[in-house]
């Protein structure tokens, strides 16, 4: 994990942590979400699979990021290192594997709610979600240190900037808000200092609101720390 007091000039790691923590939430949240929908009932279905896709899309672009602008850095400067970076690598495309196989499931599912298929989907997300959170935590553990060595602050910066500029505009407070979801209140305010004064006003203003009202849509409760 990030290291309180990061060398002036190089990366500080946490936002990437938070980023995880938010994936690993939703993630594993989803094969409950899935298993306890109804056997026919198709719009609840449709919600989540549209939730899943949005989910997917994400993390395939968190994760791409990751491979043109992070792997080929660390390989050359870290070579010590090449090991676990490789494992990296080769975890990405299980990554990729299971999602794709999900959101095969999960368009089959949106179809006609059955119950087979459901059962069947279920236990994709729930090893998805296993093996992203062993993913994540190695990647925090083992990874993230050799990034604040190795990569510089405008390196870091890009590889954030690389993974927003897929996200599309009117979906950014959207996701702002399953990011800051169940975040302690100093991280969130850390993640909300972070942003520019436009964007702070625009998720007090409409964010907030329009985040809670997806989120009870999916989750069918109201999310918590949603200030």
């Amino acid at each position: 994990m990030s290291a309180t007091g990061t060398a002036p000039g190089r990366p500080d790691t946490y936002d990437m942590i938070v980023v995880h923590n938010a994936f690993r939430r939703h993630f594993d949240a989803l094969p409950g979400l899935v298993a306890a929908v109804p056997s026919g009932d198709v719009e609840r279905a449709r919600r989540l699979m549209a939730f899943l896709g949005e989910l997917g899309t994400g993390l395939h672009h968190h994760h791409t990021g990751e491979d043109e602008l992070m792997w080929p850095i660390l390989l050359e400067r870290a070579p010590a290192d090449s090991t676990l970076v490789l494992r990296m690598e080769e975890q990405h495309e299980r990554i990729s594997d299971l999602t794709e196989r999900a959101h095969r499931e999960g368009s089959e599912f949106a179809t006609a709610a059955d119950s087979l298929v459901r059962d069947r989907l279920t236990a994709t997300l729930r090893a998805l979600s296993d093996v992203l959170d062993e993913h994540m935590t190695e990647e925090e553990r083992h990874i993230l240190p050799v990034v604040e060595n190795v990569m510089t602050e405008l390196e870091w910066q890009a590889l954030g900037e690389r993974g927003r500029e897929h996200l599309p505009r009117d979906r950014q407070l959207i996701f702002l808000g399953f990011i800051l979801q169940g975040v302690p209140d100093t991280d969130r305010r850390k993640v909300l200092a972070e942003l520019p004064l436009p964007a702070r006003l625009a998720w007090r203003l409409l964010g907030r609101r329009t985040f809670a009202k997806e989120y009870r849509e999916i989750y069918r409760a109201d999310p918590s720390g949603d200030r």
